[in-house]
């Protein structure tokens, strides 16, 4: 709308130049553009207020002089007021008007969802995390890749060529949902709030230390104190803060209150921003990814652990996380931050690949990433103080995870030269026994080199568990493999004596009240334990050492600690069934034990390699005192009627 004043007065009616208007009319072919700048030459038309007062007025716009000195309101008077046609004034107010709406609507959303989570939880009902087993989808929602994180590690067997997949079949008809469902009535979120501060303490003490995925004062600032606070409008940093306090809330030591959250339901609260992890930046994303692998360590049966550590590989090498060059221009926070990442992706990569007997996801020769430094989060935030690495080991650091890193290389090339599927250069029996012997070394140096801490909070920072990695790795090199199905003596006996070793260690630490439960430290048990009988039933020699007393009570504490590790859940009960129904038969030869002169039973070996390294063939002999041995492998473990036979790959 344009203003112009006009005057309506007659045409005879004097300027203030004393000069009429009919004198500084121009021609009528004029533009009316000009005519309008002739017309505002003239006295100006008195605005409303001035025309009401009766007083002069200069007609200034947008304020008159009296109504500037007055400090009113200068309106024009409706009658000199020319509107623009071609003006889109209308249109302009609509869009605004419009725009309004969708503002308002956005802001009335936020408000629900923040008061969702202040709000009382009764009758909260998030999405299933264990979608997998749903049956009515939404077709939109089973296409995105949220929907395959969240499916069980270990699926129910679909085929009849599960043998060449991976070993953990154990898992596949175990379903310990049931433990999980449980109602959330009359718990508050007020009352779970509380308790954040514990959790956070919690994660960064017992599980920081193993993958210190984050950095505490960044995660703080950025994520927990605005979502505390309800000023977070980032849905990454929902999923982080609820699924740390997921991870936090699964140590056994701090379920004891009912009146707070367990971490079922963090977990259900942070899968719904999960798709939202997907649109955040690619450093947030492997972050969350991680986080999850975490909480899925100990539950398998609500995130598939293979994909999700897959995603966070490939993300992480798409961006260059694993070269050197990743971390040039960066300061020391983001530098390190970019290596403690990228060897966190290496540790999981790593575990999961060897946990699942499957391919390694990346080559050792393929990284340039140099290790971080044995630094603490303080320190990194402390930028304008010069950056020490610490020499003497502490429990804030990150030399745990540098241990443990260093292991996971050792392990990885064992683990090519002894279990991979393909591997055809290894030689003769004399070359591998020195390759096993010089992977025992390094194994050793490894043990050595462990740091030692005072007052440990963290289970991978004592000195068991250090022992635990170390028997482990030992059971590894010199167990029944693809280079070789037929042990020595001295094999078998460095065998048994790093399962008993293993499974005394664990005791302690249970003992102690310093064990976390996942999934891979109970199948560390559970193979140690066969190990242990195997060692048994192929030496009569070992059983001689052993006696009978001694292994009926190491049997007794391994199926003890089975069903102690894993707090109920259902594998531990059926993992301490196999254990016993082998033992027993064990313990069957102790009676019955045949006078023989030779030190390992030869036949045992090598059935027991062909049927473990090999798919069960028709006419295949089967010794009839191992007829529980045959069960085990032939025909795999009888759960709700389904049978796993590929265990040992």
């Amino acid at each position: 709308m344009e203003v112009v004043r006009e005057d309506n007065s007659d045409d005879d009616r004097q300027d203030a130049d004393g000069e009429s208007v009919s004198q500084i009319m121009e021609p009528e072919d004029h533009s009316s553009l000009e005519r309008r700048r002739r017309i505002m030459k003239r006295g100006a038309a008195a605005c409303s207020r001035c025309r009401k007062r009766k007083q002069k007025c200069d007609g200034r716009l947008p304020t008159c002089s009296p109504c500037s000195t007055a400090g009113a309101v200068c309106v024009p008077s409706e009658r000199f007021l020319r509107r623009n046609p071609s003006c889109n004034c209308a249109e302009l107010r609509e869009q605004v008007n419009a725009l309004n709406n969708q503002v308002a609507e956005l802001t009335s959303r936020l408000a629900e969802k923040r008061s969702h989570a202040q709000t009382n939880l009764d009758g909260y009902n998030p999405p299933s995390p264990t979608i997998s087993q749903s049956v009515d989808r939404d077709e939109t929602v089973e296409k995105s890749c949220t929907v395959r994180i969240l499916r069980p590690t270990f699926p129910r067997k679909t085929s009849e060529n599960g043998f060449l997949s991976s070993p953990w079949h154990l898992w596949g008809n175990i379903d310990d949902r049931t433990l999980t469902d449980h109602s959330i009535h009359g718990i508050s979120w007020n009352s779970s709030q509380a308790v954040w501060p514990q959790l956070i303490d919690v994660f960064f003490s017992r599980r920081w230390p193993q993958l210190p995925v984050i950095h505490k004062p960044t995660f703080l600032q950025k994520h927990f104190i605005p979502f505390s606070e309800n000023r977070s409008d980032c849905s990454p940093s929902s999923f982080q803060v609820n699924i740390v306090l997921a991870i936090a809330a699964a140590e056994k030591t701090v379920l004891d209150d009912d009146s707070v959250l367990s971490h079922h339901d963090y977990f259900k609260i942070a899968t719904q921003s999960l798709e939202a992890v997907f649109a955040a930046d690619d450093i947030d994303c492997v972050q969350s990814l991680l986080l999850l692998a975490m909480y899925g360590s100990h539950e398998p049966q609500y995130v598939d652990m293979w994909y999700t550590v897959g995603l966070a590989l490939r993300l992480a090498v798409g961006i260059d996380l694993h070269r050197q060059e990743a971390i040039e221009g960066c300061n020391v926070l983001e530098a390190e931050m970019r290596k403690r990442l990228w060897w966190s992706v290496y540790v999981m990569d790593r575990s999961m690949s060897v946990a699942l007997g499957r391919p390694l996801g990346i080559q050792d020769s393929d990284i340039t990433m140099p290790l971080p430094e044995s630094l603490t989060d303080d320190q990194l935030s402390n930028l304008e103080l010069p950056i020490v690495p610490n020499l003497i080991p502490s429990t804030s650091d990150t030399s745990t995870f540098i241990h443990i890193i260093k292991l996971r290389r050792i392990y990885t090339d064992a683990y090519k030269v002894f279990h991979s599927v393909g591997q055809t250069n290894i030689g003769g029996e004399d070359d591998l026994g020195i390759i096993r012997h010089q992977h025992l070394l390094r194994f050793n140096d490894w043990l050595v080199g462990a740091p030692r801490y005072f007052n440990q909070q963290c289970m991978f920072q004592t000195p068991e568990w250090f022992q635990i990695a170390y028997h482990q790795a030992v059971i590894t090199l010199h167990r029944p493999s693809r280079a070789t199905t037929v042990n020595t003596i001295d094999e078998i006996r460095l065998c048994i004596d790093s399962s008993i070793s293993l499974i005394s260690c664990y005791s302690a630490l249970y003992a102690r009240n310093k064990i976390t439960y996942t999934f891979v430290a109970l199948n560390s048990l559970f193979m140690a334990a066969v190990t242990m009988l195997h060692a048994l039933r192929a030496s009569r020699v070992i059983r001689q050492e052993l006696t009978k007393p001694v292994a009926e009570s190491n049997i007794l504490l391994c199926t003890k600690l089975l069903r102690d590790m894993s707090n109920g859940r259902t594998v531990g009960n059926s993992s301490a069934q196999i254990i016993e129904r082998l033992g027993k038969a064990i313990l069957d030869i102790f009676d019955n034990d045949p006078a023989v002169d030779q030190e390992i039973d030869t036949e045992f070996l090598l059935w027991f390699g062909l049927k473990s390294q090999h798919p069960p063939q028709q006419g295949q002999p089967t010794p009839s005192v191992d007829l529980a041995w045959n069960e085990l492998l032939a025909k795999g473990f009888d759960m709700n009627g389904g049978m796993w036979t590929d265990l040992f790959l």
